[in-house]
């Protein structure tokens, strides 16, 4: 199920090829957010078609999504949609990682085993900055 939210929402796709992780994901960003979930989807390509067909402005997205995509292919992907913001789903978590998908890609990440709790504290984030940049 796609739906259309209005601009000053937060729009998420979820992209996992795990469905018991999408409901999961869906039922916190439902139950503990004002987010608005446009679709799922268990591919990297699905995903992009959720979020060009919803004009979903976040996606959630399964770092097994995009093992073995080319970096530089990943990051055109993300710049032909201007103001999407990914925030990449981490099954297994390091500082070195993280660090690694920031320098590389410029994502945010959230921990599967921590999910919920970061990725409530990661939202907030991304409103304020789509009221900054007029999003």
């Amino acid at each position: 199920m796609e739906t259309q939210a209005e601009p000053s929402t937060l729009s998420v796709v979820i992209a996992d090829r795990r469905p018991h992780f999408r409901e999961t994901l869906r039922r916190v960003l439902v139950q503990r957010t004002e987010a608005a979930v446009a679709g799922e989807a268990d591919t990297l390509h699905a995903a992009l078609r959720v979020v060009r067909s919803t004009g979903a402005n976040v996606v959630l997205l399964d770092i097994d999504l995009v093992m073995g995509q080319p970096t530089g292919r990943l990051r055109a992907m993300a710049d032909s949609l201007p103001g999407l913001t990914v925030i990449v789903l981490l099954s297994e978590d390091t500082p070195g990682y993280r660090s690694a998908i920031a320098d590389r890609w410029g994502y945010a990440c959230v921990a599967k085993d921590r999910a919920e709790s970061e990725l409530l504290r990661a939202l907030p984030h991304v409103r304020a900055r789509d009221r900054v940049s007029g999003g």
